[in-house]
C-alpha cells in the first residue's frame, strides 16, 4: 500500500469518527444540567460552547469581561482561549525544557562511572517508582500555587523519563566507537562530548516523544495546584459545575496542540538525524 493511500485511509477514519460523534450526540440527548448535553455535538461546541469561553476572559484590550457586566462575545471568547492556552503552553514548554536538560544531565552523570551508578542509580530507581499523580499534593505543599511549583512538577515528570531514556541510550552506544576514541588518545570528557552525546540523540528521540505525552498530562495536574489561569483551570472550573461541553472543548484544544507539537518535533528531529543510517523501507509484519 502506498503512503498516499495510507494517508487517505487515515483521513477517512478521522472523518468517520467525527461523524460518529455527531450522530451519537443526536441519539443520546441526555443533559447533565439544563442546556448542557452529556454528548455535545459539533454544532454545540463551535457555537454555544465556544461562546461560553468568554466567561474566563478577565478583560482588557478593549474587550469587556462578563465579570464586568458585559454580554458574552466571540471576541472575548477568542481572547480567553488564546490567553489561557498561552499560559498552559508556557508552563508546559518551560517545564519540558527543564526536565529534559536536567534528566539528560543526570542520566549522563549516572553513566559516568561505576561509583556514580552506585551512588545515584538506586535512589533514581526508587523515585521512578513513585506514582506521578500522587506527587501533586506534595508539590502543592512544597512549592505552593506559584509558577515555580507548576513547572517543577512538569520538570519532575519529564526528568524521570529522560534519566531512564538517557541511561538506556548510553548503554546502546556501540563499544567500538568508544574503544577507537580511547585508542586515539581521547579523554573521558572528549568521549562523552564527541561520541556518546551525539550518538544517543537518535535513540532519545523516542524518549522525547514519550515525554511530550507525559508533559501534556502533567501540565493538567500542575494546573490543579490552584492555578488561576490556563486550560487546566478551565477544566477544574467546568468539572465543579458539570459543564461537560466545556471540558470536551478544552480536551479538543489539548489534542490539537499536542498533535502540532508532535508534528513539529518529528520534522525537526528528522532534519537533525539525517546522518543516521536508515533501512531502505520500514519493517512490516504483514
Amino acid at each position: 500500500m502506498t503512503r498516499t493511500a495510507e494517508r487517505w485511509i487515515s483521513l477517512a477514519v478521522f472523518v468517520g469518527l467525527i461523524l460518529f460523534w455527531q450522530l451519537l450526540s443526536r441519539i443520546y440527548t441526555a443533559e447533565i444540567i439544563p442546556g448542557v448535553p452529556l454528548v455535545p455535538g459539533w454544532d454545540v461546541l463551535v457555537s454555544r460552547t465556544f461562546l461560553s469561553m468568554a466567561d474566563y476572559w478577565g478583560g482588557g484590550l478593549g474587550v469587556a469581561s462578563v465579570g464586568e457586566g458585559a454580554e458574552r462575545s466571540y471576541a472575548a471568547a477568542a481572547l480567553s482561549v488564546v490567553t489561557h492556552s498561552w499560559d498552559t503552553l508556557l508552563r508546559l514548554y518551560v517545564g519540558l525544557a527543564i526536565g529534559a536538560i536536567g534528566g539528560t544531565a543526570l542520566g549522563l552523570a549516572i553513566s559516568w562511572s561505576v561509583w556514580s551508578r552506585r551512588l545515584i542509580g538506586l535512589p533514581m530507581q526508587l523515585i521512578q517508582g513513585l506514582p506521578l499523580l500522587a506527587m501533586v499534593p506534595l508539590f502543592q505543599l512544597w512549592f505552593g500555587t506559584y509558577f515555580i511549583g507548576k513547572i517543577a512538577f512538569i520538570g519532575y515528570g519529564v526528568g524521570v523519563l529522560f534519566v531512564a531514556g538517557t541511561l538506556n541510550a548510553v548503554r546502546n552506544v556501540p563499544q567500538i566507537y568508544i574503544d577507537n576514541a580511547l585508542t586515539l588518545g581521547a579523554s573521558k570528557l572528549e568521549v562523552y562530548s564527541t561520541i556518546i552525546i551525539p550518538a544517543i540523540f537518535p535513540e532519545l528521540r523516542a524518549t522525547i516523544l514519550l515525554s511530550l505525552g507525559v508533559a501534556w498530562a502533567t501540565v493538567i495536574g500542575a494546573e490543579y495546584l490552584g492555578a488561576q489561569s490556563g486550560l487546566g483551570y478551565i477544566l477544574v472550573y467546568s468539572q465543579q459545575y458539570g459543564y461537560v461541553d466545556r471540558m470536551f472543548f478544552v480536551a479538543l484544544l489539548f489534542i490539537v496542540y499536542a498533535s502540532i507539537s508532535y508534528a513539529v518535533f518529528n520534522r525537526v528531529s528528522a532534519r537533525l538525524t539525517r546522518w543516521v543510517p536508515r533501512a531502505n523501507a520500514p519493517a512490516r509484519v504483514a
